[in-house]
């Protein structure tokens, strides 16, 4: 794997660039995440409020959509890159196995991929086993790591044409890096949401759950992104996931058709209200820009963007 130094134009779909135009595959790169959220959400709802009746649900097609989205957009960028003539395209791009292509793709499509092979997997493992009440199990962690590594694949796509973007089109593309950002922390919290319930915050596994990465996470997508309130603005976009779907699901009914279910309900039960990480992020942004001179490896025109953003 090598890598070169990136020109300024990295792409042809830069175009015009008088117009603050976003290309196709970065609005791909955001939908993709987006989807595989929402069907998170949806889908554990599902399984406390119906149980799991079948593989096909629409919450589990969404799930695998968002993926499929994002590893069959960066075929095509790497593709594109390889058998294309556009020289800046391959100077911005790395080689793994003789094809080219950005960073970012190479990682959202072996997600994808790791993805789709945890479908069956899945549903073996349901043939085999039974139902399972946790969200915590092999088929299971196999999704999350695909998830992952499609949602940090999406993100280096965004941000990657956002460092070479100004104008109205660097606004354009941070808001969208901030909506990212914030989809990245909630599927976060959907993989800790079964150490994090609101009756586990008197024990030690919800603290340690909490800060395992979600000041990574804040931290890292603050600093990048070169707004003074970065960190809180990732999390608000969180929050803002987990009241909708608390407030949007009840509104649809559903009949338990299989255990584990057995509460007679008419309704789909949401999530939980959301972990104020709020809160800690504001902590975080004050201390961020309180003390951004006083980092001496911070290069002076990293602090000159920082502080005028």
């Amino acid at each position: 794997m090598a890598q070169s130094a990136a020109p300024t134009i990295p792409y042809s779909a830069a175009r015009d660039e008088s117009r603050p135009r976003v290309p196709w595959y970065i609005w791909c790169s955001l939908l993709g995440p987006t989807s595989i959220v929402l069907g998170l959400y949806w889908d554990i709802s599902w399984h406390m409020s119906i149980g799991r009746d079948t593989f096909w649900t629409p919450a589990h097609m969404a799930i695998q959509l968002g993926g499929i989205l994002v590893a069959l957009t960066s075929v095509y960028l790497i593709f594109s890159t390889t058998f294309g003539s556009n020289l800046a395209a391959k100077a911005a791009s790395i080689k793994v196995w003789g094809f080219r292509g950005p960073l970012g793709a190479f990682l959202a499509c072996w997600g994808g991929v790791v993805m789709v092979t945890s479908a069956p997997f899945d549903n073996w493992w349901h043939n085999s086993f039974g139902l399972d009440v946790a969200i915590v199990s092999p088929p299971h962690m196999v999704l999350g790591v695909g998830i992952l590594a499609v949602a940090i694949g999406a993100l280096l796509l965004l941000v990657s044409w956002m460092n070479r973007a100004d104008g109205l089109a660097q606004i354009r593309l941070r808001r969208m890096y901030f909506l990212l950002g914030g989809v990245i922390l909630s599927l976060h919290w959907v993989l800790l949401s079964e150490y994090t319930g609101g009756d586990q915050m008197h024990s030690p596994i919800f603290y340690r759950a909490l800060s395992l990465a979600v000041p990574i996470i804040l931290i890292a997508l603050s600093r990048a992104g070169g707004y003074r309130w970065g960190a809180t603005t990732v999390a608000a976009i969180y929050t803002a996931w987990v009241l909708g779907q608390l407030w949007l699901l009840p509104l649809f009914p559903a009949t338990p058709k299989l255990g584990p279910v057995f509460t007679n309900i008419t309704h789909m039960v949401p999530l939980e209200f959301p972990t104020l990480i709020i809160i800690p992020a504001i902590a975080l942004d004050f201390l961020l820009n309180r003390y951004a001179h006083k980092n001496k490896w911070t290069l002076p025109s990293c602090s000159a963007q920082h502080i005028s953003s």
